[in-house]
């Protein structure tokens, strides 16, 4: 081969591999530019989703959120009617009592203790016969209290008696089943379902004849039932309001407050002070034990006490802003008519 050929040979040989270098760098580019489009194009997709995803969990949560706030809504709705509607059932039996018991004035004086024989109860008088009351309150029931108590016995043969706390919430009837005493912890005056239940007497209460009557109701947010207790925790509502009206098949009494107390329901075990089963019929020694300890525990001093002889009511209701789930708040009142 000639010396031009093998030169002409070398520079078809130099710009194909030029060319084919290019072709290289342009696949090279090309790839590359392919690599990055699919990756962004991934990343679009993967972003896509995820934002779909997203608003999926989202639209999940608003949905779920909105139905939880749809049945709150209904809860609390539900809660303030039937709350209505316990309300107006109580006006409509106050109503039908003329207002209520709290009629007896507090300078009225108290009659005096004649002792008699064994007396009959109304308003069925084939049903209950007790010792007649030998301590230094009333000795009858008055005409007027007659009359309402036969008509709530003739709506509920369960009531016990009616209790009333004038210029508040508090003016209920109070139930008693000494075979189930809490069976009214969830029932209404006429024996319905209520959350609210209806005021009733401890299990170891007897008419006539227990040194303190142990009342339990419920501590309600809307104030009904014994929703405004709590507010005894201050001292210038005690002040306002120091007496209690409590009426039963023998008696109208009125009783004032001598102390109000936080405490629990503490289990059999402990060796503390559990108010609750200083019920019922009491010996001197018990008495005197309960009233000591009430006192000391009060919340704060009040105006009056008691001492053996006398007869109390202690009012029972849930108090969860201290102590635990088991806690109390009591209010103790002495009979001083």
């Amino acid at each position: 081969m000639s010396e031009s050929g093998g030169l002409l040979t070398r520079l078809s040989e130099r710009r194909k591999n030029k060319a084919d270098a290019r072709k290289a760098r342009i696949a090279e580019r090309d790839a590359k530019r392919a690599a990055v489009l699919l990756e962004s194009e991934e990343k679009s997709r993967r972003n896509t989703v995820s934002r779909k995803s997203s608003n999926g969990i989202m639209n999940l949560i608003l949905l779920i959120s909105s139905a939880v706030l749809v049945v709150c809504v209904l809860e609390i709705g539900w809660y303030y009617y039937k709350g209505y509607q316990y309300t107006k059932s109580q006006e409509e039996i106050s109503r039908m009592m003329e207002g209520g018991i709290a009629v007896v004035g507090l300078d009225d004086p108290v009659e005096e203790v004649v002792e008699r024989d064994p007396e009959v109860i109304f308003p069925d008088e084939g049903e209950y016969t007790i010792e007649a009351n030998k301590n230094r309150y009333r000795t009858s029931v008055s005409d007027r209290w007659k009359e309402q108590y036969r008509y709530l016995t003739s709506v509920n043969p369960d009531c016990f008696g009616y209790i009333q706390i004038p210029d508040t919430k508090v003016s209920l009837p109070v139930m008693f089943t000494p075979e189930e005493y809490d069976y009214y912890l969830y029932r209404n005056f006429s024996g319905s379902y209520e959350t609210r239940g209806t005021p009733f007497m401890d299990s170891q209460t007897r008419l006539g004849e227990s040194r303190n009557y142990i009342i339990y109701a419920h501590n309600m947010y809307d104030g009904s039932a014994f929703g405004t207790l709590p507010n005894y925790l201050k001292k210038e509502y005690y002040e306002q309001h120091k007496y209690i009206y409590f009426n039963t098949a023998v008696s109208e009494g009125v009783y004032e407050i001598i102390a109000v107390c936080l405490t629990a329901i503490y289990p059999a075990s402990e060796n503390v002070f559990r108010y609750h089963v200083y019920g019922g019929i009491l010996e001197k020694s018990e008495f005197e034990y309960y009233v000591k300890q009430i006192k000391r525990m009060s919340r704060y001093a009040t105006d009056a006490t008691a001492e053996w002889g006398d007869e109390l009511i202690t009012l029972s209701t849930c108090y969860h802003m201290s102590y635990d789930d088991d806690g109390r708040l009591i209010v103790v009142a002495k009979r001083i008519k």
